[in-house]
């Protein structure tokens, strides 16, 4: 073999190694490529509509603080519903205030008139804070401050009361009767501060009243015309 046939053989091999590496090169960038793009996500902001940046306090017990507390905005775009019935908690654990949020409202909205003789409505909502699915069934403990006599702790309505299951960024309201007070001879109570203690539980939320005015004083009544209704509850 002459040594021009075999310089030609060995540019030959040579140029068909780097076509093989280039092509071995460019397999693995564009898999590098595709398992970033796999892994990556967006995540959404489940906060309650409305909401302002900070909460209103903290909640507590005994003085120590715990969880989050807003003053109001219902949380209608948030998260996901609430579902109930005893089926969809089986397993589930207890919501407990640590992973719960409050503020007022509700996804109906509405705001009390405090100026009317009427009774009204007052809502609030919870919210699953937590990473885990957890479920709530009963009355919240409501107490309102600006008594004479010291905090007014509601009595509650004759509704049953559902089981609730709520997904993480889930949340569900229950209401408030409410019977305000215009006429300055009644014996009123103007609400300062209110204590939301959540089903079974001994930590509550402290929240500012926001709708003003004040309530018949009916603290001492055996069926008084502000009360409290069940978590889930119509």
């Amino acid at each position: 073999m002459s040594r021009h046939t075999t310089l030609r053989l060995v540019r030959r091999t040579a140029a068909a190694t780097l076509v093989a590496a280039a092509a071995l090169s460019l397999t693995a960038c564009q898999e590098g490529g595709s398992d970033k793009a796999s892994s990556a996500s967006t995540v959404a902001d489940s906060s309650p509509a409305g909401q302002g940046s900070g909460a209103d306090s903290s909640a507590q017990a005994n003085g120590a603080g715990a969880g989050k507390s807003a003053d109001e905005g219902a949380p209608a775009a948030a998260g996901q519903p609430a579902t109930s019935g005893a089926a969809a908690s089986r397993g589930t654990e207890r919501c407990h205030t640590d992973g719960l949020e409050a503020g007022w409202g509700s996804d109906g909205g509405g705001v009390p008139d405090m100026k009317s003789t009427d009774q009204q409505t007052a809502a609030v909502w919870l919210k699953n804070i937590g990473s885990s699915t957890c479920t709530i069934k009963g009355f919240a403990g409501v107490s309102i401050s600006g008594g004479e006599d010291g905090p007014w702790d509601l009595t509650r309505s004759n509704q049953s009361a559902p089981t609730v299951t709520l997904k993480p960024g889930a949340h569900t309201s229950f209401t408030i009767s409410l019977l305000p007070s215009t006429d300055a001879s009644d014996r009123q109570v103007t609400p300062g501060l209110v204590m939301i203690t959540p089903p079974n539980e001994t930590k509550h939320f402290q929240l500012k009243w926001p709708f003003g005015g004040s309530l018949l004083d009916q603290s001492a009544a055996t069926h008084p015309g502000t009360f409290v209704n069940p978590v889930g509850g119509h």
